[in-house]
């Protein structure tokens, strides 16, 4: 490697770091923080975060919000929680109703209970995006018709679940995860030396089999669960999803990507992955996607990326409340009904290897 390419590698690299870590202060409030001597303060860890949580209240002396083993909470879900690229559903009918999940779970019946009703929900409706979000990593669809509804259930949620990220060290492209490769994927195994890795905050994700509602729009659906290995509707661990630079030279420009393979068994959550993430501070979501039936094998783990009510919990958006999804400032504004496709993120501003963008 010249000493030109050896530069380029060093300060893409470093731009890469800063972005993943950007990424976890985005995503979580709370980073994993190490006192780093060596830097003389503070210093982002993503390979060796902070021992987890009891979930206890120091001040009340009791878990406020989700107990250990046994127990029961619910969720308000809200419109507007689509992600970059994705197409947010909110019809008149879901901000004038409500929808709201609740899980009851026992680990000595090794069981997680999920009830979800809902008065407002679409009833096989269909649906256009404005643009084609693909990338060369996941093929996205631009209408859906007919659709009936997923539950996503994310367990971990870009906290203290990091993946390795794959980048050429000759081009300094993102070239994907140990999950694209084998024996984990379908492309062949990578070559020593042809690639570094870059850790990065991650979340993790099972859907729930397909359903739909009423055609006044009411509806009430049960799923059960294993609470040692929460499985997807197909038996697997789900889907991994993270936000990342592409291209490690603009390394301030991120997108989106899932996994498309059947995750290992490694993987599987068990219901304290998601209380976990709760005590945390994490916390835990919970979407609905709009899906076509049958799913295409390119959706066989991950959503359509329809997405129609959402919540998060602990941290609940208030009632009559949406993100501002279009401007990516990350604040909440009245909801209002309208459907609309959530912009990518802005061109970098720079190029860290020179030659323009």
């Amino acid at each position: 490697m010249s000493a030109k390419s050896l530069f380029r590698l060093r300060r893409a690299v470093v731009g890469l770091g800063a972005a993943c870590a950007m990424s976890a202060c985005l995503q979580n409030n709370q980073p994993d923080m190490d006192d780093t001597a060596s830097t003389g303060g503070w210093a982002l860890n993503l390979s060796n975060p902070p021992p987890l949580a009891s979930g206890r209240s120091a001040i009340e002396g009791r878990y406020v919000y989700a107990p250990p083993d046994e127990g029961e909470f619910s969720i308000n879900l809200n419109v507007g929680g689509a992600g970059v690229g994705e197409y947010a559903i909110i019809e008149p009918s879901m901000i004038n109703g409500e929808a709201k999940v609740t899980f009851k779970y026992s680990k000595k019946k090794n069981l997680v209970e999920m009830t979800a009703k809902f008065k407002g929900l679409p009833y096989r409706p269909s649906y256009r995006k404005d643009f084609d979000e693909s990338s060369q990593f996941n093929k996205h669809f631009q209408e859906v018709k007919n659709a009936k509804w997923q539950f996503w259930l994310m367990g971990t949620l870009f906290g203290r679940q990091h993946e390795q990220l794959y980048y050429s060290a000759t081009t300094l492209q993102y070239i994907g995860t140990r999950y694209d490769y084998a024996p984990l994927g379908p492309k062949p195994a990578l070559t020593p030396g042809s690639y570094f890795a870059v850790p990065a905050p991650v979340l993790q994700m099972i859907c729930t089999p397909m359903f739909e509602g009423k055609p006044n729009g009411e509806g009430e659906v049960k799923f059960r669960f294993r609470y040692d290995r929460m499985e997807d509707a197909v038996g697997s661990p789900g889907v991994i999803y993270l936000l990342t630079a592409f291209n490690g030279c603009t390394p301030d420009h991120i997108d989106p990507y899932w996994t498309n393979s059947r995750l290992p068994n490694e993987k599987f959550m068990t219901w304290d992955t998601f209380l976990q993430s709760i005590w945390n501070g994490e916390n835990i979501a919970v979407a609905m996607s709009a899906e076509p039936d049958p799913k295409p094998p390119e959706l066989a783990f991950r959503d359509n990326t329809f997405i129609g009510w959402t919540g998060v919990y602990p941290m609940e958006m208030p009632k009559g409340f949406m993100g501002d999804n279009r401007s990516a400032t990350g604040k909440i504004k009245p909801a209002v009904a309208g459907n609309f496709q959530v912009p990518m993120y802005p061109p970098s501003r720079r190029n860290l290897c020179g030659g323009g963008q």
